[in-house]
């Protein structure tokens, strides 16, 4: 690793703002249960226009929790 991709690793906190840290942008998601019975959920942004291959969450039942719980 070179030195200044070192002091850029290091300088990013311990718990980065997704938003200001990494440049994420924060979106609605619409859940859509696949299965019934089985947790089995898709997860896709509310606006038809962010539908691209990179806006997609691939998870497993033990990765998904409700926000409101973890607070």
């Amino acid at each position: 690793m070179s030195q200044s991709l070192r002091e850029t690793w290091e300088a990013v906190p311990n718990d980065p703002d997704p938003e200001a840290d990494l440049g994420y942008e924060s979106v609605p998601l619409t859940l859509i249960d696949v299965q019934e019975g089985e947790e089995k959920y898709v997860l896709l942004p509310r606006e038809e226009d962010h539908l691209t291959d990179s806006e997609f969450i691939i998870a497993d039942t033990d990765s998904v929790q409700s926000l409101s719980d973890r607070r």
